[in-house]
């Protein structure tokens, strides 16, 4: 999307932030971009897009992506936080990824591979 990733942690405890990237290859211009992902088996809650929200600093951007979702307390607090932080789900996530997939450098491509699967329209509609 033409971000520079900067930093992408190992697996592991990162402090809750999963990857730093900026708009230019420096790292000098604003908005620097913090993701936090979460692969659990609950959907986040508020306390987890509280901890997140502590490691975002002024000028930044947050994006908290939790493939099981997120919970409608922790939505409602997203939309009254004042600093900018976007909440993914799995289906959003992969949306954005099937739209900027023909633009993703293909040594990124690997991390989640996909291809299209065509079906015959018969032109009948429910």
């Amino acid at each position: 999307m033409g971000y520079f990733v900067a930093h992408v942690a190992p697996p592991g405890p990162d402090g809750g932030v999963d990857i730093v990237a900026y708009p230019d290859p420096l790292g000098t211009k604003d908005p620097t971009i913090k993701v936090s992902v979460r692969r659990r088996i609950q959907k986040a809650d508020a306390k987890d897009l509280r901890e997140f929200l502590s490691r975002l600093h002024s000028g930044e951007v947050g994006i908290f992506v939790s493939v099981t979702g997120f919970t409608s307390e922790a939505e409602r607090e997203c939309r009254s936080e004042h600093r900018k932080i976007r909440l993914l789900d799995l289906e959003k996530f992969m949306d954005l990824w099937i739209d900027h997939y023909p633009r993703i450098p293909e040594a990124e491509r690997k991390f989640l591979s996909i291809r299209p699967v065509w079906f015959l329209d018969t032109g009948t509609e429910d």
